[in-house]
């Protein structure tokens, strides 16, 4: 089962469950987070430029079960009105991706 969001964009991002099943899988503290993850793509902090094409949102959440944490999703905004999410994680530090750019901040 896949749900849409709305990026900063505006752009519909999708989450199919086979992307949920590798984020989980590669990042098992993102499960039970998928709310966070949606409420990062939909109200950024930031955007951050990805390692080629895609995009990355970056929202801070004082409380988390690790603590304060950083949560990253990169995605991908196929055209106007499409696209989807590549991977999430938590982290504490987001000096090497803030250094690829900044396309929008809060």
């Amino acid at each position: 089962m896949k749900r849409l969001i709305k990026s900063k964009n505006n752009v519909h991002i999708r989450l199919t469950d086979e992307r949920w099943g590798h984020i989980t899988t590669s990042h098992t503290d993102m499960n039970d987070n998928k709310d966070l993850l949606f409420k990062t793509v939909e109200y950024p902090d930031m955007i951050l430029k990805g390692v080629s094409d895609e995009l990355r949102a970056v929202r801070f959440f004082q409380k988390t079960h690790l603590g304060p944490k950083y949560l990253m999703a990169a995605y991908k905004e196929l055209n106007y009105d499409e696209g989807f999410i590549i991977t999430a994680y938590k982290t504490s530090k987001i000096d090497k991706i803030v250094k690829r750019g900044v396309i929008w901040k809060k």
